[in-house]
């Protein structure tokens, strides 16, 4: 499965958006994230390992490496 559907799975379990991820991540990283360069990284799988890391944390989830 991609990484961008398994998000968007699990963040529509929470009553999250990825519009609020992206906010938090770029609160977290002090730098400006926005929507489309999150949705870009995903779609792409250029997102980094410390990107899913942080937004593990944002969702209350955890990063599981198969």
């Amino acid at each position: 499965m991609r990484i961008v559907t398994e998000l968007k799975e699990i963040l529509y379990t929470k009553g999250l958006t990825l519009k609020f991820v992206a906010q938090e991540l770029g609160k977290k990283l002090d730098k400006s994230y926005t929507l489309a360069n999150l949705s870009n990284k995903l779609r792409n799988e250029t997102i980094t390992y410390r990107e899913m890391k942080l937004i593990a944390e944002i969702i209350g989830c955890s990063l599981e490496l198969k």
